[in-house]
């Protein structure tokens, strides 16, 4: 008799489902053998730990016995952590859209035993509302065409998996990537909020490799307006309710326009993007409030997110006691009796009221009171480190534990920079540990695993793994010097290059090893994170300076070229493209070479001052296995007294060993 298969798995979205009087079976060949042994459709349920709706629909469906023997009598039901599997999310999320619908989790979708959709949704409510029918409904129709109307399953499977496949058919004609950029400019300001910063509308997601993309063309052009756009939304992103001010981090998005009202789920991805925007703002703008975020950020991640053996955890739950946001928000009886005296002066900074602003709690916001003295975030850090110590005693929302090796690379290259900016050797020594546990825990002969749980790894590594991990550990190389973290590098950019290239440009989402999807796709465009097709641009082009491989560089101009031809004008999902595909055209590399570390690092220090994107940063030493063809190896002096190159199309300075004429020369 078939059972919930679900308790030998080591996710913690899947453990959440373990008890469900629904036979779940996870994404495996044997449930696909079990649907055509018993001529069942497949009901595959997409979600992740802290996802709040997944969380209604499991209480409200997955938890009723009635609705578990609808499921088990008319299906092979198959529950999917879209973290552990980004992959086929992407293609189940992208068949729904086809179907017209709006994407999301929890994602219902129903297969075939072949794994190609034929109808799907989102949400569903265990009775009909809100112009929803009832999940026990649905399942009811779709079981009886299923059995009854077979021809119209197999017509629905071929149309969806026709439009899918030429989701990656390119156009006739590449757009001019210079005209590309300007529409995008003028489209994403035109777009924005300049109010409350972000986009216009609600709910509000950060987004934030869209401000990285106009920061970058700040660094050029100087345009007020770009600096506007990004302060406002740095400002009312570390101001408003989505920001954890007594921890630090922010939640997933805002339910709002004015960042008061978060879905109060805490993910990596989200923090390591903004940690790496806060510490590039702060060397451009010297504003004090950005660094004071950025170092709370990065103490939140040691502190709550990061693995003793090293790797960083995924998410923070939305819910606890059965309750969205309960351990985040305040009474103001709670702060009264916690600030006491204080609480007049703490209720003028995060605008405090006895009737609240959220259901009769109180979220912490400080609108307009971001930029305060330094004397007087002393005085703010202190009260909230009360708070802090209170809430310690709450019963805390789900930790999902999965280590995942692209989130970790995001949030490696974001830590390193941070310690070199602000001088935090703890944070460089907690980045190096998550490579070191990554590169060396989930990594086999067979190459990178995507996903470790319980010192479980899972999944072979995706393209983002590779890009991600390759990201950071060019950051370290940049920070560090260390011959290891350049050697990661090449060795993961081959491996793309190997495993995961396309005939017409594009790198595929999986590699050759990954056989039980129904078809390979490339992604074109951000999401959630940026699109590691258009990071590659950026390592590749690097790779290709450090190490004077043509192959790189071959491999970078096929895939701009193959991205023109696609993108057109949806310049909200590209921004991580046109950015990086723009620093190709300004990167300057710095040589540091000597064989005195102290003064090697001194000069790395330097250079780190200034805004880093545009940077290539290698140190040569005697330790250094620089390859003998790289383009500048001949004319490098190792000597005792460190020096530095500044190096630009192909020509390089003399060395410098007056470290106070960098200024006047970067």
């Amino acid at each position: 008799m078939t059972k919930n298969l679900l308790n030998k798995e080591t996710s913690p979205y899947l453990l959440q489902h373990k008890d469900n009087p629904v036979n779940w079976y996870p994404w495996s060949e044997m449930a696909f053998e079990k649907a055509k042994n018993e001529n069942k459709p497949i009901l595959l349920s997409i979600g992740y730990s802290a996802c709040h709706w997944c969380h209604v629909m499991a209480h409200e469906s997955f938890e009723h016995e009635e609705t578990a023997k609808i499921m088990n009598e008319n299906f092979i039901n198959i529950k999917l952590d879209r973290e552990e599997r980004p992959d086929l999310d992407g293609i189940y999320q992208n068949a729904l859209a086809l179907l017209g619908q709006q994407g999301g989790w929890p994602l219902t979708m129903f297969l075939g035993i072949n794994k190609h959709p034929f109808w799907g949704g989102t949400y569903f409510p265990k009775e009909a509302k809100h112009g929803l029918p009832a999940f026990a409904d649905v399942l009811s129709s779709i079981a009886n065409s299923y059995k009854n109307d077979p021809s119209a399953i197999t017509k629905n499977q071929k149309l969806i998996f026709e439009a899918l496949s030429k989701l990656d058919t390119a156009n006739t004609e590449a757009t001019d990537i210079k005209e590309l950029i300007q529409s995008a400019e003028l489209s994403i300001i035109d777009s924005c909020d300049l109010r409350h910063g972000g986009l216009r509308g609600a709910p509000k997601f950060p987004q934030l490799f869209i401000y990285d993309f106009l920061l970058n063309l700040f660094i050029k052009d100087k345009d007020p307006k770009k600096l506007n756009i990004i302060t406002t939304t740095l400002d009312n992103i570390c101001s408003g309710g989505i920001y954890d001010h007594v921890a630090g981090g922010i939640s997933r998005y805002s339910v709002d326009e004015f960042w008061l009202v978060p879905h109060f789920e805490k993910m990596l991805y989200d923090n390591a993007q903004l940690l790496l925007l806060l510490t590039k703002f702060y060397v451009v703008t010297k504003k004090f409030a950005y660094k004071e975020k950025a170092l709370q950020i990065a103490s939140w991640i040691m502190l709550e997110m990061q693995d003793k053996e090293g790797g960083y955890y995924s998410a923070l739950d939305a819910d606890s006691e059965g309750e969205e946001g309960k351990f985040y928000v305040w009474t103001y009886d709670e702060l009264k009796n916690i600030l006491k005296d204080d609480l007049s002066f703490f209720s003028n900074i995060f605008d405090i009221s006895p009737e609240g602003n959220w259901e009769q709690n109180n979220i912490l916001c400080r609108y307009e009171k971001l930029h305060v003295t330094e004397g007087e975030e002393v005085k703010i850090q202190s009260l909230l480190q009360k708070l802090y110590a209170y809430r310690t005693k709450r019963i805390r929302p789900l930790l999902d534990n999965k280590i995942l090796t692209d989130w970790n690379g995001l949030t490696i290259e974001a830590m390193a920079y941070a310690s070199v900016v602000f001088n935090k050797s703890e944070y460089l020594e907690s980045a190096t540990n998550a490579f070191n546990f990554i590169s060396k825990t989930m990594s086999t002969t067979e190459g990178l695993y995507h996903s470790n749980c319980m010192n479980i790894n899972k999944h072979f590594a995706m393209l983002d793994d590779y890009v991600h991990l390759t990201k950071g550990a060019l950051m370290l190389y940049a920070i560090d010097g260390s011959q290891i973290y350049l050697d990661h590098s090449i060795s993961y950019g081959n491996t793309i290059l190997s495993n995961f290239s396309s005939q017409n440009g594009g790198f595929y989402t999986n590699s050759m090893e990954q056989t039980d999807v129904i078809m390979r796709n490339i992604q074109t465009f951000d999401n959630v994170i940026p699109n590691a097709n258009s990071v590659l641009i950026s390592i590749f082009y690097d790779l290709h300076i450090i190490t004077s491989n043509k192959e790189y560089l071959i491999a970078q101009e096929k895939l701009v070229k193959k991205t023109l031809s696609e993108v057109s004008s949806q310049y909200l999902g590209i921004t991580s493209f046109l950015k990086n595909q723009n620093l190709t055209k300004s990167k300057t590399l710095f040589i540091i070479s000597g064989n005195n570390n102290e003064q090697n690092l001194d000069f790395r220090k330097e250079v780190f001052k200034y805004y880093a994107d545009n940077s290539i940063i290698i140190t040569i030493d005697s330790m250094s296995q620089l390859p003998e063809k790289f383009t500048f190896y001949k004319n490098i002096n190792i000597a005792e007294k460190s020096a530095i190159y500044i190096c630009k199309n192909n020509t390089c300075s003399l060395p410098i060993t007056d470290i106070n004429l960098l200024a006047e020369l970067i």
